[in-house]
């Protein structure tokens, strides 16, 4: 059963014979129903299929993360994980059907203009992720102190993400991770970014390699 009120376009919601009302944010809609598939999909469709679940798994753990990192380029249409599926899954995807992979050096897990930490390196010792940049503030781009610094660190082995507890400031130039137990032997990537408090400015990410987590 369905009702629409208001006239012809007004509030509405429910079935309709082969037409589903409803409406969104005051916007009102009215759509026919999905036509059952009566084929199997096509090549092309699988591909696109498998490309999209493999990036997927990789991002939506880290959905908090997309939405800072990818924050200023959402749309009215696209969330900012959408946009960070979109870019990743053209140009970090790799391989052939259906034996794909990830290049994780092209993963970005940010964009923006907003200036990153310069000079940046890590390194790995006695189960110590450390990572540098530099603390020059910038003028023209009117980089702060106390710009927050964020920082991901994905194990494939383990599947397994983690970030440092509270994100550093820019003015602290050095962050040293304690590396989790169960990590301890496993290889795994870096990447960092930086944002304003407010995440109204935005670096893009830096891929810092590939490291050994002993």
């Amino acid at each position: 059963m369905a009702t629409i009120n208001n006239g012809v376009i007004g509030r509405a919601s429910g079935k309709v014979g082969a037409v589903i009302a409803s409406s969104w944010k005051s916007i009102n809609y009215l759509k026919g129903l999905p036509k059952k598939r009566t084929k199997g999909m096509s090549e092309e469709q699988l591909i696109q299929q498998e490309r999209f679940l493999k990036i997927s798994k990789f991002l939506m753990p880290i959905t908090p993360i997309l939405q800072v990192g990818f924050g200023l380029s959402k749309t009215e249409k696209m969330t900012p994980t959408n946009v960070a599926l979109q870019l990743n899954i053209a140009q970090a995807v790799t391989g052939t059907y259906p034996n794909f992979s990830l290049d994780y050096s092209k993963i970005e897990i940010s964009t923006g203009s907003y200036l990153n930490g310069g000079g940046m390196e890590a390194a790995v010792s006695g189960g110590i992720l450390s990572l540098y940049w530099d603390t020059i503030l910038n003028s023209l781009y009117k980089t702060k102190a106390d710009d927050q610094v964020i920082i991901l660190v994905y194990s494939p082995e383990k599947d397994e993400f983690m970030t440092a507890p509270t994100p550093p400031t820019r003015a602290a130039g050095t962050i040293d991770i304690a590396i989790p137990a169960h990590l301890l032997g496993s290889k795994g990537h870096v990447w960092i970014f930086f944002t304003d408090r407010k995440a109204e400015k935005v670096s893009k990410s830096t891929y810092l390699g590939e490291f050994d987590l002993a």
